[in-house]
């Protein structure tokens, strides 16, 4: 069982739920397991259009969900519920996230629109591609 929490805040930001049942359910996949107990990450995920904000602080098999910005991100992921989802659904091949598929392609436009925002994506690829590898349900 993964060791996941709801910090102070959670409970007021209903996505903070949601996202820490999806990775729970998701953490039973052992190679999914694997890439939690090596991330050491802080994430602010801003869903612009409900005006939610959470933390998600990763600690190396260990996860606090706030609720609002807990601390300085690593890294800051800001876009509309829809293009959540839609990382969500981001499909992973041989390891990494796949972008060439149109769900991949379509995260890719919306990068490029501005209509998705990453900052600290090419300063914590690593801690990037993990969390995406976490949070896929594929």
């Amino acid at each position: 069982m993964a060791d996941i929490s709801l910090g102070p805040g959670a409970e007021e930001v209903p996505l903070a739920g949601m996202l820490a049942e999806m990775l729970k359910a998701n953490l039973e996949k052992p190679e999914k397991k694997r890439d939690f107990e090596k991330l050491k990450a802080k994430v602010l995920i801003h869903a612009v259009d409900a005006e939610a904000k959470i933390t998600m602080d990763f600690d190396r098999g260990r996860l606090t969900v706030y609720g609002g910005e807990a601390g300085k991100p690593d890294i800051a992921i800001a876009t509309d519920s829809t293009t959540l989802l839609e990382l969500a659904n981001l499909k992973i091949k041989y390891g990494m996230p796949w972008y060439f598929d149109e769900t991949g392609l379509g995260v890719v436009r919306k990068l490029l629109k501005g209509d998705l925002k990453i900052k600290g994506m090419f300063t914590h690829l690593g801690a990037l591609t993990r969390l995406t590898k976490i949070m896929s349900l594929s």
